[in-house]
């Protein structure tokens, strides 16, 4: 903007005021999570901005920041991005509680008590026992993506993407069209074989895909813009995880254990005759699912207001987006749970309640897999103020309805053991074919704050950051998801070339911590009997860590 429209007038008492206005959406409290907003969208100027750019929004990605900018962008443009980065998620599997450390040595007494044949029931305690997830690190190896087009769930060891758009606005019409792809939600990480992780996801990834947006913007006056688009997406979420439950009922099985395993008559003092040592460690069968739906419709609507030429407002909203997916899943049972359950099924009444409850003791089912999700729906309200002619400060407020993601329910086609059996125990999560995440997010709002300076009429300079407090109750922590609060920081520049092509550059951090002592997580590692879905460290402390770093370019240019 020319330096005299600063010249003609004197903005002094306006513009104090409205910088408490700015320091008043800085210190807002309640602001609760974020969880992916935005990671994947691509847009440099916006990262490098801290995603402060709803009143300030950039070319044609204003598709998804706030369609009414599109108006601002004039002729006939192309626009092509790239984004890489790194999820990165490292968890600290620590030592037992004080609960779990006393059932465990419980079990190892009982365990070491001699049978009718004067062996110890448990004849190999520390195999029994063995827990290679005990004060061990897990490291996610790189990142896993749900891909349309019959490819499904693929491993990347670093996450490398080309995403863009075009827009047009007829001579004089004040009206511009535009289509972008782009991805308002991509997260997704696999670990290698080995990795004592793995037990609570082996690889796990959420896609929503716009890969087509007709909008719309209307300049309606040298002030004031309306925009809006219709987005198609393809939504897609993939995991895989070896399933064991180091639950209480297994700890048990050494109290109901007795006799000689070598002969029937051996048997006869039992409770329960149980001869195959199933340990509490033992992986019980690996569950592996990929959903997708190829088309999931919402839309975007925007607006921008110009009063002053040194401030602009704008506000945002985005719909809610059905991702109700469908696709394929796969069990495969462990040759350990086969033996337990062959074992168990030489007792007819036995074998009958556990055909009655949904156990079959096959060697591997598949079929079809259905998973209802929602990408929620997210309004923000900013504010672009043009402080001097060379420093510009953009100002946000948001909000996200991530409560939509409380649970998220599975349903499979066929029964699969564990889930049966877990029916027992918790009935109000677990069917014999079907499962529900207890997730247990929120709605949250958050703030960011954005700084460019115009170095020179050709380049721009930015930096900006965004708070990111953690959507995820204490209660629902969880080492599958560990996004805890954190505070997201960018930078970036802006070069226009003398031909009038536009690049940009940005790059951005974000590092977040959580703290999951033994017990304290009911999905990772609570010992409460009653959580059978879904706790594999029970009673360990967890310490989870996430990072995530971002680069994205991007060049535009009228074609």
């Amino acid at each position: 903007m020319p330096a005299d429209c600063y010249k003609q007038k004197n903005y002094s008492v306006t513009q104090q005021i409205v910088m408490a206005f700015v320091m008043a959406f800085l210190f807002m409290g309640n602001a609760k999570a974020v969880l992916t907003d935005s990671l994947g969208i691509g847009n440099a100027k916006a990262l490098g901005l801290g995603h402060a750019v709803t009143a300030d929004p950039p070319g044609i990605d204003s598709i998804h920041y706030n369609p009414a900018g599109l108006a601002k962008v004039k002729g006939r443009k192309k626009h092509v991005k790239l984004i890489a980065g790194s999820f990165d998620i490292a968890l600290e599997l620590g030592d037992y509680n004080e609960d779990r450390a006393a059932l465990l040595e419980l079990a190892r007494i009982e365990g070491a008590k001699l049978g009718a044949d004067g062996i110890p029931i448990i004849e190999n305690p520390d195999e029994w026992f063995y827990n290679e997830s005990y004060q061990t690190t897990s490291e996610t190896e790189g990142a896993s993506m749900m891909l349309p087009f019959g490819i499904g769930q693929t491993d990347f060891p670093a996450l490398i993407f080309p995403l863009g758009g075009v827009s047009i606005s007829p001579p004089g019409s004040g009206v511009t069209f535009g289509t972008n792809v782009y991805t308002p939600l991509a997260a997704g990480f696999y670990r290698a074989e080995d990795d004592p992780g793995r037990f609570i996801g082996q690889r796990l990834s959420f896609l929503l895909l716009t890969y087509f947006s007709p909008s719309i913007a209307v300049e309606v006056n040298d002030q004031l813009m309306f925009g809006a688009s219709i987005n198609f997406n393809y939504a897609g979420v993939g995991f895989e995880v070896p399933f064991r439950s180091d639950h209480l009922g297994l700890l048990a099985l050494p109290f109901l254990q007795a006799g000689d395993c070598d002969t029937a008559e051996g048997n006869a003092g039992a409770a329960i005759p149980i001869c195959e040592n199933l340990g509490p460690y033992d992986v019980l069968g690996t569950l592996t699912f990929s959903v997708e739906k190829e088309l999931a419709i919402g839309f975007n609507m925007g607006v921008l207001w110009e009063p002053t030429p040194w401030l602009t407002l704008g506000a945002v909203y985005q719909s809610p987006v059905s991702m109700d997916m469908e696709g394929d899943f796969s069990w495969e049972n462990s040759e350990k749970w086969l033996n337990f359950l062959g074992e168990l099924s030489t007792e007819k009444l036995l074998a009958s309640g556990l055909d009655l409850i949904g156990v079959k003791g096959q060697t591997f089912v598949e079929g079809t897999a259905n998973l209802e999700m929602e990408m929620p729906e997210h309004y923000a309200l900013g504010m672009s103020l043009q402080l001097t002619p060379s420093v510009k400060v953009n100002v946000d407020y948001k909000f996200t309805g991530w409560s939509s993601w409380e649970s998220i329910p599975v349903k499979f086609s066929q029964n699969i053991d564990v889930l049966a059996l877990g029916s027992l125990v918790q009935s109000e999560l677990a069917e014999p074919n079907s499962v529900t995440f207890p997730l247990g997010l929120q709605d949250t709002w958050n703030w960011a704050m954005g700084v460019e300076y115009q170095f020179s009429d050709q380049l721009a300079l930015r930096m900006g950051v965004e708070d990111r407090p953690s959507s995820i109750p204490t209660e629902s922590r969880s080492p599958l998801l560990p996004i805890a609060s954190g505070t997201f920081y960018g930078i970036g520049f802006g070069y226009k070339a003398i031909s009038g092509a536009q690049w940009d550059v940005g790059l951005a951090y974000f590092h977040s911590e959580v703290e999951m002592p033994g017990g304290s997580s009911d999905l990772g590692n609570s010992t409460d009997p009653t959580k059978a879905i879904y706790n594999p460290f029970q009673g360990q402390d967890i310490t989870a860590t996430l990072d995530v770093i971002l680069l994205e370019m991007s060049y535009s240019q009228d074609f």
